[in-house]
């Protein structure tokens, strides 16, 4: 029976994090693409693209294209004292999009409708005035005057910083769900070795307990992002679990027939459950950000109250071989509450979205459970 719950758990957990995947071409690569132009330019330059006009900016630069209608799109520069060969852009397939066609059926059609299927097949360019070309290459200039170098990654990194707003939400309000096992989970560990183990009682999974023993979580939470890299806030989390356990074996009308002396005339069962309230700080660092995603981690540190409920009580059959078994005696009844210092680890959180809603998703380990997702609002 643990097996059987352990593996429906996994499956529960499985699709979770495909949902948080949802059309995740679109939600990872957004309805722009990025274009990286480096140039041997001595003066400001003006780029128009297809998503904006960027006005006396200095090369290197990072523009944004629109993925509609991607394949054919020119990029014009222009200058005051020089002349350029515009950059025209070709597209190739989206590896995210592969990712999406594979998991998902209709949603996959949205990646279809933002064209988030394609990408530009080179995102970066290395710029040469026409007018500064020879004679001998201008009859060539197109080939001359554009070349596809190789980026250091580092200016990559710096042109996308530079890309952010220079304003950008401070405050954000979060609130999601999840599950997965929580540090509450090793007096739950130690109360099944005490008591349930010595019985030999095994699980007694019901339709209402398809988690079983693993916590089902809720979150709120509260950060204010002291600058690109820091925020600081708090949260409180609730958490659930419960689980049946029963020694009673089960026979059928023909073996009850058959070994009539076998069969008990009691039984016992036993069900846990469990309650945790949580308030941490929290603080959070982020590694990678653009207009519509950020990659951050999480560290809290704080307080939980953990309360547990056990009822264990023995059956007895009216008339042997005869359910149903009314006769209840109440033999064991545990209530405990502790509290223990809290925290929780989330080495890969992301949030993704450029508006106000958006889709938040976290993994670690430690109060909040293993996988969450959720909404949050941004101002």
């Amino acid at each position: 029976m643990k097996t059987a719950v352990s593996f429906i758990f996994r499956a529960i957990l499985v699709a979770c994090m495909i949902l948080s995947l949802h059309s995740c071409a679109t939600m990872l690569s957004g309805t722009k693409a990025d274009i990286f132009i480096d140039g041997d330019v001595d003066e400001p330059v003006t780029i128009s693209s297809s998503a904006g006009e960027y006005k006396d900016v200095e090369l290197p630069a990072l523009v944004e294209v629109k993925r509609r209608r991607l394949n054919g799109q020119h990029i014009r520069i222009t200058s005051e004292h020089h002349t350029f060969d515009d950059i025209v852009i070709q597209k190739t397939v989206n590896a995210w999009a592969i990712v999406s066609a594979l998991l998902y059926g209709a949603p996959f059609f949205v990646d279809l409708m933002t064209n988030a299927v394609s990408k530009p097949k080179y995102d970066q360019f290395y710029l040469t005035p026409k007018d500064v070309t020879t004679a001998t290459d201008s009859l060539h200039s197109s080939k001359y005057t554009i070349n596809i170098p190789a980026m250091e990654h580092a200016t990559r990194a710096q042109l996308r910083e530079r890309q952010l707003p220079a304003k950008y939400p401070r405050h954000e309000f979060s609130a999601t769900v999840g599950v997965g096992p929580n540090q509450a989970d090793r007096s739950t560990n130690r109360f099944v070795d005490d008591i349930i183990q010595p019985r030999h009682m095994e699980t007694d999974a019901g339709c209402a307990d398809i988690f079983g023993d693993s916590y089902i979580m809720g979150k709120m939470e509260y950060h204010y992002r002291l600058n690109r890299k820091w925020d600081i806030g708090a949260m409180v989390a609730w958490g659930k679990s419960s689980q049946a356990y029963t020694d009673e074996h089960y026979y059928t009308a023909e073996q009850a027939q058959q070994e009539p002396q076998a069969h008990p005339v009691s039984f016992t069962s036993g069900y846990l459950s469990g309650r945790s309230f949580t308030l941490a700080p929290s603080l959070r660092y982020t590694w990678y950000e653009t207009r519509s995603f950020r990659l951050f981690s999480r560290v809290s540190l704080g307080m939980m109250r953990h309360h547990l409920l056990f009822d264990l009580d023995k059956w007895k059959y009216e008339e042997k071989n005869k359910p149903p078994h009314n006769v209840v005696v109440r033999e064991t009844s545990i209530d405990k509450t502790t509290w223990r210092m809290a925290y929780q680890v989330s080495p890969f959180a992301m949030s993704i979205g450029n508006g106000p809603l958006r889709l938040t998703t976290e993994v670690g380990y430690g109060c909040l459970g293993v996988f969450h997702i959720g909404l949050s609002v941004c101002f």
